[in-house]
């Protein structure tokens, strides 16, 4: 599965989004493993918390064409990101700015085929969790864990 284009993100952007790194890079090789079951089950609906660059969604998209993705994202940066990701590799995400999945997800209850999630997991003070800018990428409160437990 091919990488999407970054090259319009620039320092400045990366100042505020958290820049594709490792986890970013495995969450692609393991979609990329994943993806002949993926296609074997005909979503119309996928759903990614926490977008950031929009590496994910934009690279899973374009694998999955027929399939909608709604993105999330704390960080309004993040949101303006996900949506020039999207735009610079030629498909489309609907971008939304909330925090996990609020006011969404009684709506989407039984309708999401693919759920994705690469959360902040880095063990942080609890002072440092929870904001809306950068950190929201990486800061996991006590033992990294404030969005998965």
């Amino acid at each position: 599965m091919p990488t999407p284009d970054l090259s319009h993100l620039t320092e400045s952007d990366y100042d505020q989004v958290y820049e594709p790194a490792e986890d970013s890079f495995l969450l692609l090789d393991a979609l990329e493993q994943e993806l002949p079951h993926l296609r074997s089950l005909n979503p119309t609906l996928a759903v990614e918390v926490g977008g950031g660059s929009g590496i994910i969604s934009t690279a899973l998209s374009l694998q999955l064409p027929h399939t909608y993705f709604i993105v999330t994202d704390v960080n309004k940066t993040a949101c303006r990101a996900i949506q020039a990701t999207a735009l610079h590799n030629n498909t489309n995400l609907e971008v939304l700015n909330t925090r996990t999945l609020n006011h969404l997800s009684e709506r989407l209850r039984t309708s999401v085929d693919i759920l994705l999630c690469n959360p902040p997991y880095v063990a942080t003070e609890q002072s440092e969790a929870g904001h809306e800018d950068i950190s929201a990428a990486w800061a996991g409160g006590d033992l990294g864990m404030n969005v998965t437990k």
